[in-house]
């Protein structure tokens, strides 16, 4: 263990990991590499939980019985985001107008559908483990904008539409999980969009008419890639936290160049710049996302927790995927995350 790390004040929360960004499974599927590097990601220092992927029918890209198993196995003090944004892209590639935010009632009432599924799979994690293991739900306001529309439209989604969804939600049990929307680049931004969801005011607006509990989450690289300036994730924080609906920050890098994680302005969560030299994401940087986070939530009590998400090149050996990740946790950790 560096100094550094040796010295970090004992407050300093743990870490919700979004391992499954970086696993094995995403090239290929072997279940004992997945095995080694799901335990051995779930051990590192300062991991508290890990964020999961929902992919629609369950919470394992290709053995969800198994992942339950797998996971029952796992430290016994771990807590669980559930992410649903391998299922929401899914199901936009097979109906262009689905989502909580779709003006298309059609599509709107997919949406909902999806999330009353993943709201099962938390119980069925739940109850594998005995306990409510689950605090968050990750949710997002598709849809995109429509194929061959204007730059800087968004005519498929509202606020309104999507203030309607999460007042509906709040009728769903959740098994004492918190729903959250994640913050995605906008498909109103300075560039072309990737996810090209809601800008993060009209999700504000939402969540404030909904009145549901619901929160919202900042990651850095998603702000950063809309409006391709890094001083926009710290913006953003504060437009939550002036809200009052802040309940988490992530950190994710990008980058303005293709690296060996993927294309330039992608969000494919890259790592800290000390492990990716052309990553945005720097020590200071971070430094400057924490203070912001903690400085925005109601008598400085810091986020309700704070994510890491990076990712592997693909055809890493399980021991890379793994140096990326505790590489990650130490960098960010002494930047004071």
């Amino acid at each position: 263990m560096s100094a550094a790390l040796a010295t970090l004040p004992a407050a300093l929360p743990g870490l919700i990991l979004s391992a499954y960004a970086a696993a094995p499974a995403l090239d290929s599927w072997h279940r004992a590499d997945e095995a080694t590097y799901l335990a051995a990601a779930a051990s590192l220092p300062h991991v508290a939980g890990l964020e999961l992927p929902f992919y629609g029918r369950g919470l394992h890209r290709y053995d969800s019985g198994w992942f339950l198993e797998a996971v029952r196995h796992l430290p016994p003090h771990l807590a669980f985001t559930v992410t649903t944004i391998p299922d929401t892209m899914h199901c936009l590639r097979g109906q262009q107008g689905f989502g909580l935010a779709s003006l298309d009632d059609e599509g709107r009432r997919a949406g909902l559908a999806a999330v009353f599924r993943a709201d099962e799979a938390v119980r069925s994690l739940n109850d594998i483990l005995g306990r409510r293991a689950v605090t968050s739900v990750h949710l997002f306001s598709a849809p995109r904008p429509a194929a061959g529309a204007p730059a800087g439209t968004s005519a498929q989604a509202s606020a309104g539409a999507l203030g309607a969804s999460l007042a509906e939600l709040a009728g769903y049990a959740w098994d004492g999980a918190r729903p959250v929307l994640e913050h995605c680049d906008a498909g109103t931004g300075s560039g072309p969009w990737i996810k090209g969801f809601l800008p993060v005011e009209a999700e504000i607006d939402a969540i404030l008419a909904a009145d549901a509990g619901v929160g919202l989450a900042v990651n850095w690289a998603r702000s950063v890639i809309e409006q391709r300036d890094v001083s926009a994730p710290v913006r953003h924080l504060k437009l939550a936290g002036d809200a009052g609906v802040l309940a988490g920050a992530v950190l994710s890098g990008c980058s303005p160049v293709d690296t060996r994680f993927g294309r330039a302005w992608d969000d494919t969560h890259l790592p800290p710049a000390r492990l990716e030299p052309d990553s945005l994401l720097t020590a200071d940087r971070v430094a400057e996302f924490t203070r912001a986070a903690g400085a925005e939530m109601p008598g400085g009590r810091g986020c309700l927790y704070r994510g890491l998400k990076v990712s592997a090149p693909r055809g890493a050996t399980v021991e890379q995927r793994l140096v990326i990740l505790s590489g990650s946790i130490a960098a960010v950790r002494e930047a004071g995350f």
